[in-house]
């Protein structure tokens, strides 16, 4: 723009009049003026159109300039392209620098003639390389009459630009596929065909215009030497690929020096075998491996002296025991040009031995582990794994398996921790034994009392209805959610626990028990003791091994084998071939799983049942997944116009009422709203002393 702008000297203010406005114009050949304001801020542009627009009977030269002052003007950057602004509407624009300083003027015809010139000017540019392009090159309109050839597409074509340009295709040439590409759309490359013995490669594309094709262009290139040398250069590399394979994949140590002893090349195993970085030791001497006291004996001496194949033992009496042997490679002159150097390490056998001594300890660590998966197959659907801190947790649960302490399995809803506390059950000295598990937080407390004492005789009636802790006598009991259990049943089961005596409820006997403790509990136990919710006696008697359950979002190498195992176990299920799509499968990974493990196994079976084709999309796992965002939490509706005092209180109340009706508790109400507990429970007071208690 700053190019073919008019630079000004003078503007118009306050004090101008048309008159002097005019002057000015004719004497700066100017269309229109820019008028500033006393701050010199640009307020608009007095214009000969404006004037004439206004009536020449009305012009009076003494009449304020500001009279005429239109506001419907554009102002331009100096840096701005033509391309960009040469068709914006009006007659003439202020043109301003980057510090929004006014500095020119140009018109509508400027812009216009500047960008004919560019256009024009790039054409010659397009034309000129075209001309010189080495590849053929040939175009067609949408009636397939030829607009373009160019001097390197004659050749290939037959025929020459004055000949072609302006005939019909089939005219002038064998049909290539251009048409057909014309007619569908469709691109098509790397297409081969011979003029001759001439070998060509075409790429053909069609001309888009508004999303309909217009056109097709050719371009054209002779391959005919390249191809014979690609060929050969394809052989050469396959043979190379071959040997490189072959020695990257050595299990020996290989290095291979030229005449002089400089290594030219060696493969992993010489940096596993000497303990050190391989890939710098080519180009350096062997000679140095010498002097580094890596090897004793600089066998490329030996050999050049003794003229063919040598053997030698390097540090026999050190960790790594070596056998070296080096071959000379000849030239047609007798000289050695190259040596092949063999390295291999003789302990590898000892090592061997002990991998083999360790594997067969290993399969005797896990061989319950294994017979459980297979007696036990309902066990263990939840703790397939890939990760590290998983394969800590059942490494640290499989141990204390062994023993008959009891175990704390800590961690949110949905990780697995009940499959844990069966595994360590079913893997232990206890597993022909029965296994019991008793929900302490879905049961009111008197029925968790007979759920876990029994009920003896009550009104001289024998009711008989034994508990779950002499249900599980010589087997385990898992707890779960043992954090909710009521105080004065902690102290009962303390109690028991100490005694190894049973006394169930309304009964004056005791009975001897033997069971082993496993809890759950989505909080650390110390935490519930130091609030005064959980006895310390019990948490002392309990919390012997704790093992806390990593969340899924926690480990995610392991949420596609578990994501993989339940949809095959749903097609199994339901005679399914369900599979997700790569974009369904990172919207799973994406996903932050807050119900973890169980919350993952719902959604699969839910999609494996739904989903329409075979393939699971991205947008039917979107939908599963994000459909909680409709709910109305997130949704405020106003009907009406109220003081938005009372709106505001209105708001906390309901918003207040429904999250403690889905969540059930202050905590979970808490976290929902983003809130402290705290502040859930004064609203909660506030909300009901204003209801009258």
């Amino acid at each position: 723009m700053g190019q073919v702008m008019s630079r000004l000297s003078i503007c118009l203010y306050n004090y101008h009049t048309i008159g002097d406005a005019m002057t000015i114009m004719i004497e700066k050949e100017v269309a229109g003026l820019p008028f500033l304001n006393e701050q010199g801020y640009l307020l608009g542009m007095v214009t000969k159109n404006q004037i004439i627009e206004k009536g020449i009977e009305n012009y009076v030269a003494g009449d304020k300039a500001a009279d005429y002052l239109t506001n419907r003007f554009l102002p331009l950057n100096e840096d701005a392209l033509l391309e960009d602004v040469w068709n914006l509407p009006f007659d003439i624009y202020p043109v301003l620098n980057n510090m929004e300083e006014l500095i020119g003027i140009v018109s509508k015809y400027s812009l216009l003639q500047g960008y004919f010139l560019e256009v024009r000017s790039r054409s010659q540019e397009l034309e000129a390389v075209f001309n010189s392009a080495h590849n053929g090159i040939l175009s067609i309109n949408k009636q397939g009459i030829i607009t373009s050839l160019n001097p390197a597409a004659e050749k290939p074509t037959r025929t020459t630009k004055e000949e072609a340009v302006g005939r019909f295709l089939n005219d002038i040439i064998i049909p290539t596929g251009l048409l057909e590409v014309l007619r569908n759309g469709i691109p098509e490359y790397g297409a081969k065909f011979q003029v001759g013995r001439r070998l060509y490669i075409s790429n053909r594309t069609p001309i888009m215009k508004d999303g309909e094709v217009v056109g097709a262009v050719g371009v054209f290139q002779d391959v005919s030497e390249i191809e014979k040398v690609l060929q050969e250069l394809q052989s050469v590399k396959q043979l190379n690929e071959e040997l490189q394979t072959i020695i990257a994949s050595s299990y020996d140590g290989l290095i291979i020096c030229n005449g002089q002893g400089d290594i030219l090349r060696c493969n992993p195993a010489v940096g596993r075998i000497l303990e050190a970085p391989w890939e710098r030791l080519v180009g350096r001497p062997f000679k140095e491996l010498v002097d580094k006291g890596i090897f004793k004996n600089n066998i490329i001496q030996l050999v050049k002296k003794q003229g063919g194949f040598i053997s030698i033992l390097e540090r026999p009496f050190t960790k790594h025991s070596l056998v070296i042997t080096a071959n000379p490679v000849f030239s047609e002159e007798e000289e050695i040009v190259k040596i092949v150097i063999n390295i291999r390490d003789m302990t590898e056998l000892e090592f061997l031995r002990e991998a083999l001594e360790e594997s067969k300890q290993l399969s005797e660590k896990y061989e319950s582990q294994i017979a459980l998966m297979r007696n036990h197959k309902e066990i263990g659907t939840e703790l397939r794994y890939c990760s590290i801190i998983m394969n800590n947790v059942l490494d640290l649960a499989y141990r204390v398996s062994q023993v008959d302490s009891p175990v704390v399995l800590v961690g949110e809803q949905g990780v697995g921790k009940e499959e844990i506390a069966r595994s360590i059950h079913f893997q232990s000295k206890r597993s022909k034994g029965p296994f019991y598990k008793i929900n302490c937080g879905s049961v009111p407390e008197h029925l968790l009392e007979i759920e876990l004492f029994g009920e003896g005789t009550f009104n001289g009636r024998n009711i008989g209805k034994p508990g779950g802790l002499e249900l599980a006598n010589q087997g385990s009991v898992y707890l779960e959610n043992i954090g909710n259990m009521p105080l004065n049943l902690q102290g009962r089961l303390v109690r028991v626990l100490q005694d190894k005596m049973l006394q169930a409820t309304g009964e004056k006997d005791r009975k001897s028990i033997d069971i082993r403790i496993l809890s759950g509990t989505e909080k650390p136990l110390k935490k519930l003791v130091e609030k005064g919710l959980f006895r310390s006696d019990l948490f002392y008697t309990l919390n012997i091994v704790p093992i806390k359950v990593p969340a899924l979002r926690e480990r995610k190498e392991d949420l596609i084998p578990l994501v993989l195992f339940n949809l095959e176990q749903n097609n199994k299920r339901h005679g399914f071939e369900k599979v997700f799509s790569p974009e369904a499968v990172q919207l799973i990974l994406d996903y932050p799983w807050l119900g973890n493990v169980r919350e993952m196994a719902n959604v699969v079976e839910r999609l494996a049942v739904t989903a329409n084709e075979k393939v699971i999309s991205a947008e039917e796992v979107d939908e599963v997944l994000y459909e909680k965002e409709q709910s109305p939490l997130k949704t405020v509706t106003v009907t009406g116009v109220v003081p938005l005092k009372e709106a505001i209180i209105d708001l906390e109340q309901q918003l207040l009422s429904l999250a403690m009706k889905l969540h059930g508790t202050t905590v979970k109400a808490a976290e929902a709203l983003g809130v402290n507990q705290s502040t859930v429970v004064r609203k909660l007071q506030k909300l009901k002393n204003n209801h009258g208690g």
